[in-house]
């Protein structure tokens, strides 16, 4: 779909309207080609020969493609409407443009100017800036301002003379030493291309950046080709250059103005902490990956003027000859000639893991120039480590080799070598070692080396070694703690007899086992138990080894194994003979994976059994499918053994095969009988094994065979599916012969019947079809011819027979026989009429109806004549046609008094066909006189029925036909009063359909024409009272639930009835706007019918309500109403809210309230559950919409449920149900310690309490060199939570590096998991601690191990005296006494010295370890 216009246009979901039909192909679908009408193809076609090449010309010729071949498919058309939105306008856009002038700049430095356009349109913007330079003038004036400037970074500068004069330019000369190229202009517009979304707004950069000294000035134009009046935004640009004196090649660092410095560290020559640093400062970082690594920082100095001169570095750090300086300046002093560069390089050789930094100036003496530089070295551990701290090579065979490979890690840039300690890889008393390879090499940057670690045990026992692996540049060496457990197997077969005994088999000679004889196809079980009474669980492996045709009759199950330490396995040896053998040189070992092996022979023979099967295969033949005569076979079996044998049937019986159950007992000699019964479903071959088990153990089988065949007779032409015998008329006669083939694979016999449904055809001189009887048809072609004669004596209508072939039971449609016989019938549906008395002078009138029920029309016409003068009829003639029925209106018109009044054989001509014959009867009587008045009383639309009492004192049986008027009475049509029968009753009911109003009353009246001429006429009265309740409706409705309650209405008239409703209520006086009882005003119900009115009720709160429904006809008057009775009860849940969090954090959901009241309402809400935060009130103003909204913030993880309830006094509780569930909180921010070995460090875990209450949380640490307190308190936390602080202590006990987490748990406030890192340095030496002559003072020396430890002491100088040895408890404080006996040489100068305290081998470490105390002696 393709969208373009000339004019700014918005489209929103515009309809546009796809037609869509199904199409068939001519070819099939995988051989039709896609298509549409894009696609094209290039031909080449000759168009003569040039006449100078004589070679043939070509001509490009492009072509539509053909569309495939199709047929549209009817009725398969269909519309798709498809919305389209699109925007086409112009771009608009919003772009301060100014002229930008740059501050001057030095060369090769960049400063930046910023501004923003916006897209003011609805499409989006493209553009593109182009830089077009106006002037570019060499030979600058200098301002005074800048005449000391040297060069500047960004929009800064730098002072570098003091000097009045600029040098003079030897850029020339300089170019080729610079990136970059001069003749480019030096300003750039960053992005300088690219799209600006609708309503979006996009920052530009534009950078000047001068490579040569001028004045430079230019124009920004930028280019967007959408914009309405094509003209974009563009800006004046101007800058100067300026030339330096000398210029550093070097990337400026942030390090101090992202204030990265530390402000405690000093300045230059010594300056305190938090000195301010020149802001010319230069900073030259460098990066150091571990200790002990020279890095190297090189970069050019450049002179761009024409005259040369010389530099010097000078270190502005305060000496101090104690330390190495880890800065060093390669080239301190040189020269620059004019437009050249020299090289410098400085050295960082870091000691520590920390941030050194040292101060240096760069000074030109001949121009008086100095600046500031400061180096900043950051040294930090590699990241270099073992994949795992520690490999448990668990339980290991004595004897065996176990491997595992574990990976030195280096995820830094650079490679790192690695050696592992020869002495770490034994354990103590060198008992057994452990095998590394490779033991040394190098780590390639961010990769990993395997390290391939073996042991052999050699001795059964737990083996602990701690291996430790040197890493160039990192302080402390990589540990690894490897545990083995060593142990050897240890196993015993026993074997178990049939009378269960157990027989112990050694593993030291040859066992032997019997199975005597056993019988063909029968199972002889032996049974061992494999005992483990060693450590460890152990493996076990059965073989058997013989003779291969002797082995197949050999089965151990299981065959391999494990038994659990003090545990014993059962494995059973099964002996199952299919032919008669002997069991020699045949064997079973038992092999316990590395452990014994027990060695048995076997021993015995197989005999044959003794049950004879009459056979073991038998076919059934082909037979025919849903036959009702199954085919059956009887199997014999007979026992020829000398003792009783078992026999059990184990096939399960199908649909198709039935085998006789049979599970008994045989005695020797016996015989049974097993019917098998075949009945074939599909036209498939069958095949099926039937089992029979033996003794429970041999098993024979029995194969059975058969194949289902299909019944298959069939009409020798297709073509007579259908015999069509014709339209014959009266006379005619019809024969069909109909061939009948077998094509089934046996001989068939069946019954051929037809079974007409008319009467006509029942006649055999009719409708004959033979042969009759059974009719047998060879297989496979056998033929018959089936006769058909049609020979009808009368009209019969158009039939269809079925012709059926009936076999065993089942029937089968060959052929169809139609047929019909034409003829005339013409008939009335009466042809006796009686009209009943009649008074004088008025006339009554019947109808009659003739039918036309033949196949062909003609004409009639009555005799009229003979109708007069008491009868008239009409139409008097015409025509009727086949299928036609016309209706004719009889009038009887007495005009003389006459109680039998009788016209017979009254004719109705028919063309070519008899006369059709009529005969009315009737009688004139006078006007009788009134008797009496009959009242009726009922409600509307009711019935009340009244009975007339009729005497006949004659001799003769009346058959009374009363005669009565008035609409809202009927009674029955006729009557009989037998002779001389007395008070014969007359029912007659009144059933107004309409309210008597105003006194008035329903008129009718009833009249009986007695056959002697008299009569009796009676006057019907009827009121009719306002009708009863349709219904009374009781319901229970939950309030704040919608309900809707259906009355039937029905329309007792005969026309359609418009009612209008009426709500009247009867308890409550008035309903308030908290409930609802409406629906709609009017309802119209068709004539005669129902119609369901929807009543609807809703109720804020409980209570009872009752009301009166009208539904009135306001055309008529007449009404129906119901009374409804509805009981509010209280309300259950509303909705159920589910919400999901995980611990200490918040998720929020809605409720929306409504307020139908006219005054605004406050809700209170209740919630029992302590994790919802919610307001205590909501209030909503009058008629609106409330949201409540809440939160849900879970203190420990889990799923529970609840209940949040609003309430109101006018409209009730709102239940909402929550389901809640709490996610686990993660980890909270670790804390890192770094202390070293012998000290502490303190830091506060903070966590957030968000309890609500005050609560205790206990404290633990899976770690032992970390302490805090095992209990806090925290009081109530707040909204937002409070912050609890508890200190936890590091105190090492070994170097490296220590993990554990804090756990902090409250069975109210929740669980949290802090994790902790702690680094572990070389003790720090301590001191100097005075000593006075002749004097001992005692130092504290703590033991940080987590055992008791033995201690040295020793002291350098001979002047002091200490202890030598010392075992101090573990975690405890010892004072070790030092004394000083004076200096030897007399003299009172102080004397130094140095206790050093030291332990062999330092647990946990796998090194010695010392701490160093000074001391100072002083003389008195």
């Amino acid at each position: 779909m393709t969208f373009r216009t000339e004019t700014p246009v918005t489209l929103r979901a515009q309809l546009v309207k796809c037609k869509i039909s199904k199409i068939a192909f001519q070819q099939p679908v995988d051989q039709v080609p896609d298509w549409d009408n894009r696609q094209r193809t290039v031909k080449w076609v000759d168009i003569g020969r040039q006449a100078a090449t004589h070679r043939p010309a070509k001509k490009k010729v492009i072509e539509t493609d053909p569309e495939p071949a199709h047929t549209v498919l009817e009725n398969t058309a269909r519309e798709l409407p498809l919305q389209v939105s699109a925007v086409a306008d112009y771009a608009q856009i919003e772009c301060k443009a100014e002229t930008i002038r740059f501050k001057d700049t030095l060369l090769f430095q960049t400063r930046v100017f910023e501004f923003q356009m916006l897209n003011k349109g609805n499409v989006q913007l493209e553009f593109s800036w182009q830089v077009l330079m106006e002037s570019y003038g060499k030979g600058v004036s200098f301002s005074e301002k800048h005449a000391n400037l040297p060069e500047g970074q960004g929009n800064g500068t730098r002072p570098l003379s003091r000097s009045g004069s600029r040098p003079v330019s030897a850029l020339e000369s300089v170019s080729p030493l610079l990136t970059g190229d001069p003749d480019l202009p030096p300003f750039i517009v960053e992005p300088s291309i690219g799209v600006i979304a609708a309503r979006k707004k996009q920052v530009f950069l534009i950078k000047f950046s001068p490579l040569d000294v001028a004045e430079f000035e230019g124009r920004l134009v930028c280019s967007i080709p959408n914009l309405k009046d094509d003209q974009g935004p563009t800006m004046a640009v101007k800058g100067r250059s300026l030339l330096p004196f000398c210029h550093f090649d070097i990337v400026d660092s942030d390090y101090i103005s992202s204030n990265q410095r530390d402000p405690e560290l000093r300045g230059p020559r010594g300056a305190p902490p938090r000195a301010t640093l020149d802001s010319n400062t230069r900073v030259i970082e460098f990066f150091s990956v571990g200790l002990s690594t020279t890095i190297t920082r090189t970069f050019d100095i450049m002179n761009p003027t024409n005259v040369a001169y010389s530099f010097q570095w000078r270190c502005d750090d305060p000496a101090d000859l104690r330390l190495q300086p880890v800065f060093r300046c390669l080239t301190e002093k040189d020269t620059i000639r004019a437009g050249k560069k020299v090289e410098n390089t400085f050295e960082f050789l870091p000691q520590q893991l920390d941030t050194a930094e040292s101060f240096w100036t760069f000074l030109i003496p001949e121009h008086n120039i100095a600046v500031p530089f400061l180096l900043v070295g950051h040294a930090r551990e590699p990241s270099v480590y073992l994949d795992r701290s520690y490999l448990n090579y668990r339980s290991l065979l004595i004897g065996l080799d176990a491997h595992e490979t574990v990976y030195i890690v280096n995820s830094e840039e650079t490679a790192f070598n690695f050696s592992f300690r020869e002495t770490s890889r034994h354990s103590e008393g060198f008992q057994d070692s452990l095998t590394l390879q490779p033991m040394e090499g190098v780590v390639p940057p961010k990769s990993r080396v395997p390290v391939v670690i073996s042991f052999n045990p050699t001795h059964e026992g737990k083996v602990n070694i701690n291996l430790m692996c040197d890493v160039k540049g990192k302080t402390f060496p990589l540990t690894m703690n490897v545990k083995v457990d060593s142990y050897s197997m240890n196993a015993s077969l026993q074997y178990e007899k049939t009378e269960g005994e157990l027989t112990q088999f050694s593993q030291d000679k040859v066992n032997e086992i019997n199975f005597q004889q056993v019988e063909l196809n029968e199972k002889a079980h032996c049974n061992f138990l494999v005992s483990n009474t060693g450590k460890f669980i152990l493996g076990f492996q059965w073989e058997l080894w013989g003779p291969k045709e002797l082995l197949r009759f050999l089965k151990v199950v299981p065959e391999t194994g494990s038994v659990v330490v003090g545990q014993q396995t059962r494995s059973t040896l099964s002996f199952y003979p299919l032919q008669r053998c002997v069991l020699k040189d045949v064997g079973l070992k038992l092999k316990i994976k590395n452990g014994p092996t027990f060695n048995c022979t076997l021993a015995g023979s197989a005999v044959p059994p003794g049950v004879h099967f009459s056979f073991t295969k038998h076919n059934f033949g082909m037979n025919f499918i849903a036959g009702l005569v199954p085919c059956s076979q009887k199997l014999v079996i007979t026992n020829k053994g000398e003792k009783e044998a078992s026999i059990e049937c184990l096939f399960t019986n199908t649909a198709y095969l039935v085998v006789g159950h049979l599970s008994e007992v045989l005695p020797p000699g016996g015989v049974v009988e097993v019917p098998i019964t075949f009945y074939p479903k599909e036209a498939i071959k069958y095949k099926e094994t039937v089992t029979f088990e033996i003794n429970g153990f041999t098993q024979q089988s029995v194969e059975i065979l058969g194949q289902g065949i299909e019944m298959k007779v069939e009409l020798g032409d297709p073509k007579q599916k259908m015999v069509n015998l014709g339209a014959l008329r009266v006379g005619q006669t019809v024969k069909r012969l109909i061939p009948l083939v077998n094509n089934s694979h046996v001989p068939l016999t069946f019954n051929l019947v037809v079974n007409p449904n008319q009467q006509a055809l029942m006649d055999p001189k009719v409708f004959r079809v033979s042969p009759q009887g059974e009719v047998t048809l060879k297989a496979s072609g056998g033929r018959c011819l089936v006769e058909v004669v049609f020979s009808p004596k009368r009209r019969v209508p158009p039939f269809t027979e079925e012709g059926m072939v009936e076999w065993c039971g089942t029937s089968r449609s060959l052929f169809m026989l139609r047929g019909c016989c034409q003829a005339l019938e013409i008939s009335l549906d009466q042809d006796y009429i009686p009209f009943g008395a009649v008074i004088m002078n008025s006339q009554a009138s019947r109808r009659i109806l003739m039918q036309n029920t033949g196949d062909i029309g003609a004409s009639f016409k009555w005799d009229v004549q003979k109708f007069a003068p008491d009868f008239s009829i009409s139409p008097v003639g015409g025509y009727i046609s086949p299928g036609m029925e016309v209706t004719f209106d009889l009038i009887f018109s007495p005009l003389n008094l006459s109680q039998d009044i009788r016209y017979d054989n009254l004719s109705c001509f028919i063309e070519g066909g008899k006369p059709l014959k009529l005969t009315l009867t009737g009688s004139c009587v006078m006007a009788p006189i009134t008797k009496e008045v009959v009242n009726f009383v009922c409600q509307v639309r009711t019935r009340q029925s009244q009975s007339i009492l009729l005497q006949n004192k004659t001799n003769q049986l009346w058959n009374l036909r009363p005669v009565i008027e008035g609409e809202q009475w009927s009674g029955p049509p006729s009557f009989v009063v037998e002779p001389h029968q007395q008070n014969k009753p007359y029912e007659i009911t009144y059933r107004p359909l309409t309210m008597t109003l105003d006194g008035k009353k329903h008129q009718g009246s009833v009249f009986f024409a007695f056959p002697d001429g008299t009569g009796l006429l009676y006057l019907l009265q009827g009121f009719a009272e306002p009708p009863k309740s349709s219904g009374n409706i009781t319901r229970e409705v939950p309030s704040k639930t919608s309900y809707s309650e259906l009355l039937p209405i029905s329309n007792w008239l005969p026309k359609p009835q418009r009612f209008r409703v009426i709500v009247e209520l009867i308890k409550p006086d008035k309903l308030d706007c908290t409930t609802l009882l409406k629906g709609l005003d009017y309802i119209e119900v068709p004539a005669l019918t129902k119609r369901d009115y929807k009543l609807n009720f809703f109720s804020y709160k409980e209570g009872q309500f009752s009301a009166k429904v009208t539904f009135r006809n306001e055309t008529t008057q007449e009404y129906l109403y119901y009374t409804v009775n509805f009981k509010a009860t209280p309300p259950g849940i509303i909705s159920t809210i589910e919400m999901t969090s995980p611990v200490r954090q918040c998720t929020s959901a809605v409720i929306k309230v409504d307020n139908p009241l006219l005054t605004p309402v406050t809700f209170t809400t209740d919630c029992k559950l302590q994790d919802i935060n919610f307001p205590t009130h909501l209030t909503v103003p009058a008629q609106s919409e409330g949201t409540l909204m809440f939160e849900f913030q879970p203190l420990k993880s889990g799923e529970t449920t609840g209940r949040l309830t609003l309430q109101h006094h006018d409209l009730g509780f709102f239940q909402y149900e929550l389901v809640l569930k709490a996610l686990p909180a993660g980890l909270e921010k670790p804390l890192y310690f770094r202390t070293t070995l012998g000290s502490s460090q303190a830091i506060n875990a903070k966590f957030i309490n968000f309890c609500r209450l005050k609560t205790e949380y206990t404290c633990k640490i899976d770690s032992p060199d970390f302490h805090l307190e095992k209990t806090i308190s925290a009081a109530p936390g707040s909204q937002g939570g409070t912050e609890v602080s508890v200190e936890v202590i590091f105190e090492p006990s070994q170097l490296g590096e220590t993990r554990g987490v804090l756990s902090i748990s409250s069975p109210v406030g929740g669980d949290y998991a802090i994790p902790l890192y702690g680094t572990c340095g070389p003790p720090k030496a301590q001191g100097p601690f005075p000593i006075r002559t002749g004097s001992t003072a005692s130092i504290p020396f703590k033991n940080i191990f987590l055992q008791t430890t033995a201690f040295s002491f020793q002291v350098d100088n001979p002047a002091f005296t200490v202890k030598p040895l010392e075992t101090v408890r573990s975690k405890k404080t010892h004072s070790v006494l030092v004394s000083f006996e004076g200096n030897p040489t007399g003299a009172k100068t102080p004397v130094s010295g140095k206790m050093t305290v030291s332990c062999p081998r330092s647990e946990g470490t796998g090194q010695s370890i010392s701490w160093v105390y000074y001391l100072k002696g002083v003389t008195v």
